[in-house]
């Protein structure tokens, strides 16, 4: 293995069908703590790529160092290697490419093209027999699919194994999110039955939320279930004494994107009504999706991406979760918490959590009553460092992953 450990002797199978270049997103964030949790059990990680559905629209992948340092083996089923880039061999991914560029090439001239999105769809018959194949092909004590459509591989496999699936999102709870708002999903739609009975053949269900585990447990009465916790790291605390500002961190999907608007357009201009001199740090690639109005908004400072998070965090940040459109867990709630920073969050932010943080957090169910405790908390320094201090404490704490370790151990039979 990479990190110089013997191979162990039992593994653990992670069937995927995305690439796995990035580390920035949600979706790599908790792959990953779910990867620690399986080396933490004793187990071997071996990542295995659905043959076409992984490369996406490109007919290449590059995997991001913190997956192949924790993968004792890397299975690209028809592909080859050349450097640190997988090439597909596959006409259907070098025919999809070609069809998207031809689509980005129309679209940059003007012609509006609704592409249409694989996210929640499952694989055709065909690309399910053969990634089971390549599974099988690996011998592995625990089999795990990562989200529900690939759950339908695990009723594939031939040689005997554990059965897992990682469920980040619940596609059918994330459609129903969207239609509640009058949007139409921006992925493959489907009924919570139909998706429950996507991973029927799993012996034990991980969920990134806790929330879509209660949803789920009435729907999949045969099987385990585990809430993974989000695990954020034991971030340096900021000295705190810079002027108080409001921080919004948040990376590029819809949930985000709404929060951030609504933040600018509904809340912050009720801020600055009463606090003209109110700052709003806006961190990440959400801010990408910000119109020119958004982006200029006054007290509104964008950050992009910031590789150094302690930077920005502290008992003089306050962290801000407007969140309307529920999607798994809200992690940014997290690391607010483990920055040092005291949170206002509207209560869809939690929903992912249970009700594990609620009383670290400052809930506000509004934009008047988010802009009442950010007009509140902005000078009152006392206040501010109170509740960094038990929000960062208290986190570390509650957001650990013993539950899975041990399910992890006990399906192995270590």
């Amino acid at each position: 293995m990479s990190d110089g450990q013997e191979k162990p002797a039992r593994f653990l199978n992670m069937l995927v069908a995305r690439q796995l270049d990035s580390m920035t997103t949600g979706n790599g964030a908790y792959l990953m703590v779910f990867l620690r949790a399986v080396r933490r059990a004793g187990l071997g990680v071996r990542i295995v790529f659905a043959p076409r559905r992984s490369f996406g629209n490109r007919p290449w992948f590059s995997i991001h160092p913190d997956f192949t340092n924790i993968s004792a083996e890397i299975v690209a089923p028809q592909s080859v290697r050349i450097g640190a880039r997988y090439w597909s061999l596959s006409p259907t991914v070098w025919g999809r490419f070609t069809v998207r560029l031809g689509q980005e090439a129309l679209r940059r001239a003007g012609l509006k093209l609704k592409i249409k999105s694989l996210l929640g769809e499952p694989l055709s018959d065909g690309e399910a027999a053969e990634l089971a194949a390549a599974s099988d092909a690996s011998p592995a004590s625990v089999v795990t699919a990562e989200y529900s459509p690939l759950g339908p591989v695990l009723s594939l496999l031939k040689r005997p194994s554990r059965k897992a699936a990682l469920l980040h999102d619940l596609f059918s709870l994330r459609a129903a999110a969207f239609r509640a708002r009058g949007e139409a999903p921006d992925h493959h739609d489907i009924t919570d039955v139909e998706e429950a009975a996507m991973v029927s053949a799993a012996d034990t269900l991980v969920f990134a939320s806790a929330n879509e585990l209660e949803h789920f447990r009435p729907l999949t009465p045969g099987a385990s279930h585990i809430w993974l916790r989000p695990e954020v790291p034991d971030y340096p605390l900021a000295n705190g004494n810079e002027p108080a500002r409001a921080v919004f961190l948040g990376t590029r999907h819809a949930g985000n994107t709404d929060a951030l608007r609504h933040l600018i357009d509904d809340v912050w201009p009720l801020v600055r009504e009463r606090t003209p001199a109110a700052s709003l740090w806006v961190a990440g690639s959400a801010c990408e999706e910000l119109s020119p109005a958004q982006l200029s908004a006054p007290g509104v400072r964008i950050m992009g991406r910031v590789n150094d998070l302690p930077s920005i965090g502290g008992a003089s940040s306050i962290g801000l979760a407007p969140t309307r459109i529920a999607s798994g867990v809200s992690i940014k709630v997290a690391e607010y918490l483990r920055l040092g920073m005291p949170c206002i969050a509207y209560p869809v932010a939690l929903e992912g959590f249970g009700h594990e943080l609620d009383d670290l957090v400052d809930i506000a169910d509004g934009p008047q009553a988010m802009a009442d405790r950010i007009v509140a908390l902005l000078p009152d320094d006392s206040a501010r460092r109170r509740l960094s201090e038990l929000g960062r404490s208290g986190a570390a704490v509650r957001l650990d992953n013993q539950e899975v370790v041990n399910a992890l151990r006990a399906a192995s039979g270590a």
